[in-house]
């Protein structure tokens, strides 16, 4: 080697090595030893080719070589390039590469310059992923404003994410009862080809998929993102056979609270795609705030339409509750005092609607509540049943028509009078996982009452509109002793 490349090897800011046209290394520089693992005693004379350059690019290299000795023919000389050398370690790191050639005599040398760009490829990975992430998010995001319920933002959810990951099925689950023991269906998803998800639908619909159990279930147990590679040999992967290979999931989070789980199948087998992995472990989070927001706002128009509802019923009491008090005494202090009493129970009526949104109510609190609300004096309302908690969902159906019930015993039945009364007994049937609720409303001792020619709003109310909410049956029996209400649903907590 020409003592002229002696400065070069001890100055160069790169990896330097020098090969003669044998393909053996004629020099090895410090930077050398330190990128690749290699010392210059055990590099020198050795052939490159079995040092450095991968498997895959060594026929590339002895053909490009025996090519410039024969023809003089240069491809990748004086350029710079991107390729993956190899260490001692046999691990393959990305390197910056360019090749000049030496005088050496009559003979030349190749004088190689490698830059290690792991850092950069990575920052590089990073930025791309981060790009990636901000660009699906702000789809999602767009897409989930536009929509109008929390069912259609799931829906957006699942198709975008479906685009960008280029895998063809995509499905959503939420918490049963609103609890966090397990998962059901939410019948949303999303088919890049119609019908390709068929038998996957049929099959998920009947599973419910408890903590740890399945795919989902890993996740809801982990509250992390999940990877199955081989679905049909995954034992814990229930639904085998039915033209998918590879499937994972991720929660869908807000304060660390799972909203719901996402999952994404592919016809092929998969192993783990960390940057997929990663990207989803933070847009798991992100879409979560979304959908809270969304589901949040959904709910907030279906309380606003329950309050005007509510707001003309409770006008009717308060009517009815001031001509009961005041008759004949409407100076007494005592009726004063009765008819603000009354108006608190009413009001007390109102706020367990409004503090049950996120909690369970107990139904001897609704029933007690609506029943004080109607202004009945004491005694005159008597509730009997077992202790029992609702769902949200359940307790402000069940007040409304209380509610509704109780409005119009005060101005037609057993209250529109001082003597008549009202049984509210409820029971409990059915084994665990089908149990049934079975709520009466009795009146007696009030005017003889008739069916009515016509239903009025609030019958309608209660017969469909409950009977719809609590996908239950409610009958109205107008009995010559008194109005009967009889509602007869599942527990909605166990569905």
């Amino acid at each position: 080697m020409l003592p002229s490349l002696q400065p070069v090897l001890d100055t160069a800011l790169d990896a330097v090595v020098v090969m003669h046209r044998d393909g053996t290394v004629a020099a090895w520089n410090g930077l050398a030893e330190t990128t690749f693992g290699w010392s210059k005693a055990e590099a020198l004379g050795r052939f490159m080719a079995d040092l450095i350059i991968p498997p895959q690019h060594r026929e590339a290299h002895s053909e490009g070589l025996a090519r410039y000795n024969r023809t003089g023919e240069e491809r990748v000389l004086n350029r710079r390039i991107e390729i993956t050398a190899l260490t001692k370690a046999g691990d393959e790191l990305p390197v910056e590469l360019s090749i000049t050639t030496a005088p050496n005599g009559d003979d030349i040398l190749f004088v190689g310059f490698l830059r290690d760009i792991s850092r950069r490829r990575e920052t590089e990975q990073r930025l791309a992923r981060q790009a990636r992430e901000a660009r699906l998010l702000f789809d999602l995001t767009s897409l989930a404003a536009e929509t109008n319920s929390f069912e259609d933002a799931l829906r957006a959810c699942l198709e975008a994410i479906c685009h960008v990951t280029r895998w063809p099925v995509g499905h959503a689950l939420v918490l049963k009862g609103g609890g966090s023991g397990q998962l059901v269906t939410t019948g949303v998803w999303h088919e890049e080809e119609e019908g390709v998800a068929a038998a996957l639908k049929e099959a998920t619909s009947g599973i419910s998929f408890r903590r740890g159990v399945g795919l989902p279930g890993r996740v809801l147990e982990t509250g992390e993102p999940h990877w199955v590679s081989n679905a049909d040999e995954d034992e814990s992967f229930l639904r085998k056979g039915l033209g998918f290979g590879a499937a994972f999931a991720f929660p869908v989070k807000s304060e660390g609270r799972i909203l719901a789980v996402l999952e994404f199948f592919s016809r092929d087998r998969a192993q783990p795609d960390a940057e997929l992995m990663l990207t989803i472990r933070t847009l798991g989070e992100q879409v979560g705030r979304v959908l809270e927001r969304k589901r949040m706002e959904e709910h907030q128009r279906l309380l606003i339409n329950e309050l005007n509802h509510r707001v003309k019923n409770s006008l009717a009491i308060v009517q009815s509750v001031a001509s009961q008090t005041f008759k004949g005494d409407a100076a007494e202090p005592a009726a004063r005092k009765a008819f603000d009493d009354r108006l608190s129970a009413l009001a007390a009526a109102h706020d367990i609607l409004t503090e049950q949104n996120w909690e369970s109510a107990s139904l001897h609190e609704v029933v007690r509540k609506t029943g004080s609300g109607c202004g009945a004096g004491e005694g005159r309302v008597r509730i009997a049943g077992p202790e029992l908690r609702l769902e949200p969902r359940t307790a402000v159906a069940l007040a409304m028509a209380l509610h509704e019930l109780c409005t119009n015993a005060v101005k037609y039945g057993s209250l529109s009078n001082e003597v008549g009364t009202v049984d509210i007994r409820w029971e409990v049937a059915g084994a665990e996982g089908a149990r049934n609720l079975r709520l009466e409303w009795s009146e007696q001792g009030g005017p003889p009452v008739a069916t009515p020619s016509r239903r009025g709003f609030g019958s309608r109310m209660i017969e469909r509109a409950l009977a719809s909410e609590l996908r239950g049956e409610v009958e109205l029996q107008f009995l010559p002793e008194g109005l009967r209400c009889v509602v007869e649903a599942p527990l909605a907590s166990e569905r």
